[in-house]
């Protein structure tokens, strides 16, 4: 999921492991090992397109990764704590510096969902962001540069468990979004995607995220610390284990009904939720010849999928791009073979991973989610590089979720 949720996963197993040792250091040891596993995407500095893509949710997000990790981790923690660097000043500065670029991007990221969803800029994410904000920052200078911090004491193996349970966590939660996590790194490229919550989903993290701000407050040594910890990781749990699980079999089942009303024959098929929500859900279903296209929401006044887009597969035009190839591979593997192939320009194909949609419940223009172009690069090799961040992309992107935050909030009833 979003790099958020994962911070606040981390930092609650943290605490559950080491809070009544530590205090708020074992949410923020926590929450680093819930972010480490995302910095393969720095990998996109030092590599092409296909290898960093490959990269990500790859080898650092695998069991072999997670279970290493916490012995060099724990060693580095005890150093860093027994040699005094967290007191240094040059060190403080710096971490403060890093924990604003976080709350920056989270902020940002906040108050961009509303302007996704076609509303504009919002007053309600914009000033409880900027108050959080000040808070945040008048928090750091006087408790955190200003107080002389204390002696952290703790055992190797607590740190070898805190570590493991923050960082472990992190692949698991990604196994149940869209895009796939190679938990068997390095001895396979198997990409595990159970599809049952969208990447960022502000009702799985917000309360979840309130309910450790709350814990945070609280005395190490006051019991109710652990409670409000705990009832958090209980809401996390609960929505991504019952809830969303629930909603993703009547999709399921939504699914196959409306393709079998309409005699539609599939080999199979893939439904996921949509973006921020879990009310609106995509099914895309393989046929001979093409794919079957449609959107259901549970706030929709009838249960079934409508419209279906038949999207021709068009297969046959990756036929120039070998096999074997790093471009013909990558993109046969990443689609999990959920996709459709359309002419661009020249000898350019454009290749549709169907597995993540259409921006709306019908195929208009060019509006998929997640398009790749193939092409013959400067060395005469077929090459990789995403179509869905271009300037028209990106209208077509703010309408179209601008439409799907309508039907999340009000359903569909018409054209039924």
């Amino acid at each position: 999921m979003d790099s958020l949720t994962q911070i606040v996963l981390g930092a609650a197993c943290g605490e559950a492991v080491a809070g009544k040792k530590i205090g708020n250091r074992a949410m923020l040891w926590g929450a680093v090992g819930g972010t480490l596993p995302d910095l393969d995407v720095f990998a996109s500095f030092f590599s092409d397109e296909i290898a960093s893509t490959s990269f990500h949710r790859g080898f650092m997000h695998s069991f072999l990764f997670e279970a290493l990790a916490p012995w060099l981790l724990a060693k580095l923690t005890q150093w860093f704590y027994g040699t005094n660097v967290y007191k240094r000043r040059g060190y403080k500065a710096g971490a403060m510096a890093v924990w604003l670029i976080f709350f920056l991007g989270a902020a940002a990221g906040i108050n961009f969902i509303p302007v996704m969803m076609g509303e504009g800029l919002s007053w309600y994410a914009l000033v409880p962001t900027l108050v959080l904000g000040g808070w945040f920052v008048w928090k750091l200078w006087r408790d955190y540069w200003q107080r002389d911090l204390q002696l952290v004491e703790a055992s190797y193996r607590t740190w070898v468990s805190l570590f493991f349970w923050s960082i472990f966590t992190h692949p698991i939660l990604d196994c149940f979004t869209s895009w796939g996590t190679q938990i068997f790194q390095p001895f396979s490229d198997l990409r595990v995607q159970w599809c049952t919550v969208s990447v960022i989903d502000p009702v799985c993290t917000v309360p979840f995220l309130i309910l450790l701000l709350v814990a945070s407050r609280i005395s190490k040594s006051n019991p109710a610390r652990a409670w409000w910890n705990w009832a958090g990781l209980a809401w996390f749990c609960g929505y991504l284990l019952a809830y969303n699980i629930w909603h993703k079999s009547v999709v399921n089942h939504t699914f196959e009904e409306t393709l079998a009303s309409q005699n539609i024959h599939y080999q199979r098929y893939y439904t996921n939720p949509t973006l921020f929500n879990n009310i609106v859900w995509n099914g895309v279903a393989e046929g001979d010849t093409a794919y079957y296209f449609g959107q259901y929401g549970f706030n929709d006044c009838k249960r079934v999928f409508k419209p279906i887009s038949v999207i021709p597969k068009n297969h046959q035009l990756l036929d120039k791009v070998p096999p074997d190839s790093r471009a013909g591979y990558f993109l046969r593997w990443f689609s999990d073979g959920y996709y459709s192939v359309t002419p661009y320009r020249g000898d350019t194909l454009q290749v549709n991973d169907l597995r993540f949609g259409l921006l709306g419940d019908s195929l208009r223009g060019n509006n998929y989610v997640f398009p790749f172009l193939v092409f013959k690069n400067e060395k005469g090799e077929w090459d990789v590089h995403q179509n869905n961040r271009n300037k028209e992309n990106m209208e077509m992107s703010k309408k179209s979720f601008g439409e799907l935050w309508q039907r999340v909030k009000n359903g569909r009833c018409s054209r039924q």
